[in-house]
């Protein structure tokens, strides 16, 4: 099996496979082995859900008690929680977006060249350079090493944090621009007034493997950095706001008119989501033209291929790849479409590519459908203050009821 499943069938079977050590994901975690044996490697596929977050907590709970595995249940729905922040202040996301594009633009060249330098592996470090490489060679880097990681790039390099969460997002395959923005703002001391995170050697030394401390040589810093004092306002547009009600069902006209259905990158597993009672007459895969990197395009192209797949079987409809509105918008033309459905994106690049799309001249007066699964339309409005009261709440309702009124 690949060590990080693109497939729904390899996802559900690795699900399995850990499940069977999941009681002891609490105490084994944040120590950082070769190969991430104490860690699902499910990140990728939940992020693109071939599986989703309530097939796991089902799962879960299924096999243990509420309390053994509650803090695997943690985990999974810190996604959730991110994902429900940054819906509910989207600013926060433009404004990412226009300061790394300028940063891009006008960086000065030493400190482009000290970004390339921790990029590639070739800082002062040794273990980051371990995790650099890893990054870039497999498309993935343990959670605990991603903050480590971060930390040195902020506040031990002195490097821009949009530029450290632009690198994380063009190499890993679980690249999610709430996780890994939010993320990286916490790191940076952005995202909790008066809270940072400054890695140590002692913590690296204590939870990094020493076969990898052994290969990798010196850690390269020591704990006397301190948080960059923030020189605007980025705890501004924190409030948050009232999230748009979408659908958790297909309109009943769906049923009598022509339906072109939607596949993108976000939900590659319609078949399982609100719109799996659809019978289309095309279905458009989205996939925007851009060049990534070999670990994730690989991965990306075999998720694709198998979510093709199953949703030409389970719809018995023609998949067509599109890559622009306007080839949507041509293709529903072409077909007399008179509905479009489609999963809703969250915040981030999909729904920036995607927003506009009723507004195509051939696509006006088109229904559209923008569904939500309601896994999300019942927890995401929920993220409006920190973690903690969101999973006080959550995590009292899934030790109750279990999954009851979240799918």
């Amino acid at each position: 099996m690949d060590a990080f499943p693109a497939t729904r069938q390899s996802a559900l079977q690795r699900l399995d496979e850990f499940l069977s050590v999941a009681s002891r994901y609490a105490a084994e975690r944040n120590h950082v082995l070769p190969g991430h044996p104490n860690v699902s490697r499910l990140s990728a596929a939940l992020r693109h859900r071939l599986i989703t977050e309530a097939e796991v907590v089902e799962a879960a709970m299924r096999q243990h008690s509420f309390r053994a595995v509650e803090k695997f249940l943690q985990e999974v729905l810190w996604r959730s929680y991110w994902k429900g922040w940054l819906e509910m202040r989207p600013p926060v996301w433009a404004r990412y977006r226009t300061s790394a594009d300028h940063l891009v633009g006008n960086i000065d060249p030493d400190m482009a060249a000290a970004c390339r330098e921790v990029a590639e592996g070739r800082s002062r470090s040794g273990v980051m350079n371990h995790f650099a490489r890893e990054l870039r060679e497999t498309g993935y880097m343990h959670n605990h090493a991603r903050m480590w990681w971060a930390s040195f790039w902020i506040h031990h390099c002195g490097l821009p944090w949009e530029l450290g969460a632009q690198h994380f997002f063009r190499h890993l395959l679980d690249a999610d621009p709430a996780s890994n923005t939010l993320s990286w703002r916490w790191v940076a001391g952005r995202q909790t007034r008066g809270k940072a995170y400054l890695a140590s050697a002692q913590n690296v030394r204590k939870f990094c493997a020493p076969e990898i401390l052994e290969r990798a040589g010196d850690v390269g810093f020591d704990g006397r950095a301190s948080a960059r004092a923030s020189v605007d306002d980025e705890h501004a547009d924190v409030t948050a706001a009232v999230l748009p009600l979408l659908s958790q069902s297909v309109d009943p006209r769906a049923c009598q008119q022509r339906v072109a259905l939607v596949l993108h990158d976000e939900d590659l597993c319609l078949e399982t989501s609100p719109a799996a009672g659809v019978r289309p007459v095309v279905i458009l895969q989205f996939i925007k033209e851009e060049r990534l990197l070999p670990p994730r395009a690989h991965w990306l192209g075999q998720a694709r291929a198998d979510a093709a797949r199953r949703t030409r079987e389970h719809f018995r409809c023609e998949v067509r790849a599109c890559s622009t509105r306007a080839e949507i918008a041509a293709a529903g033309a072409a077909e007399k479409i008179e509905r479009v459905v489609m999963m809703e994106p969250h915040v981030g690049p999909l729904r920036d590519h995607l927003q506009g799309l009723a507004d195509e001249p051939s696509l006006r007066g088109v229904g559209m459908d923008h569904l939500r699964r309601r896994w999300d339309a019942e927890l995401l409005p929920q993220a409006n203050r920190g973690f903690f009261p969101f999973w006080n709440k959550v995590g009292r309702r899934l030790e109750k009821s279990g999954l009851e009124g979240l799918v």
